[in-house]
């Protein structure tokens, strides 16, 4: 078999746990639903409705967010719940094929997850019918890659359920609240405004306000670029050191 046909066995195995679960798939979206409908409508009839559409996109970022962690969720549970990581460590897939594979099968659920978000942030944004629709799904894609990354470090080193859960509620604080979602970056306290640069919700954000404006992506998905990589290559070096124990 070759290594393309093995990580798409491997990727396919991860989207059918996925839809094991079609009632996470449910709630993943009526969470959307709710922070676009309720919150950010909320805000945009506080402010204005551009201050609407700006938002608007953190809604489905925040649900590509939650549909990574449960990647790594699911690679914990097979670690301490189920007992299947020994297995699959050591099934005919050279370990570092087997990592990539399950990091790709991560941001393709993410994808799955958010795709009627993305449709609706593309109507939105006027966009639906348009090649540039492409441009948000790539956009959804490279943030979701670094935060299944960040999931599986965490997966790799969490002992219990809960230390995984409080970790993951840090991580989701960072991303949400230390990011662009709100305000523009000059907002912030100098202080924490380097933060505020590295994190790559910031920098989905103004990938997607580029598609609002009909402005070019490339910088700012240049820049998201640099920190789903980096997330992406922790996570896959904490699961082959777990792999090593």
């Amino acid at each position: 078999m070759s290594s393309t046909s093995l990580v798409f066995r491997v990727v396919e195995r991860d989207i059918k746990i996925l839809f094991s679960d079609t009632f996470l798939i449910g709630i993943m979206f009526a969470n959307f639903g709710i922070d676009l409908f309720v919150t950010a409508a909320t805000f945009g009839n506080l402010i204005g409705y551009n201050y609407f559409l700006r938002i608007a996109p953190g809604s489905n970022l925040i649900t590509a967010m939650v549909a990574a962690f449960q990647s790594g969720r699911d690679i914990w549970r097979e670690k301490y719940i189920k007992d299947l990581a020994s297995y699959l460590l050591t099934l005919p897939v050279p370990r570092r094929l087997f990592a990539i594979s399950r990091i790709a099968g991560g941001v393709v659920r993410s994808l799955i997850a958010t795709f009627p978000g993305t449709l609706v942030i593309s109507y939105l944004y006027g966009i639906l019918l348009s090649p540039r629709l492409i441009e948000a799904f790539v956009i959804v894609g490279l943030f979701s890659l670094g935060i299944v990354g960040l999931s599986m470090s965490v997966s790799a080193f969490a002992s219990s359920i809960e230390v995984f859960a409080t970790v993951r509620s840090a991580i989701q604080l960072y991303l949400s609240f230390l990011s662009t979602i709100f305000y523009d970056v000059t907002l912030f306290p100098a202080i924490v405004q380097p933060i505020i640069q590295t994190n790559p919700m910031t920098w989905a954000m103004q990938a997607f306000r580029a598609l609002e404006s009909q402005g070019s992506t490339l910088y700012p998905v240049s820049i998201l670029i640099g920190p789903s990589v980096a997330f992406a290559l922790l996570g896959m070096g904490c699961y082959l050191w777990y792999a090593r124990l």
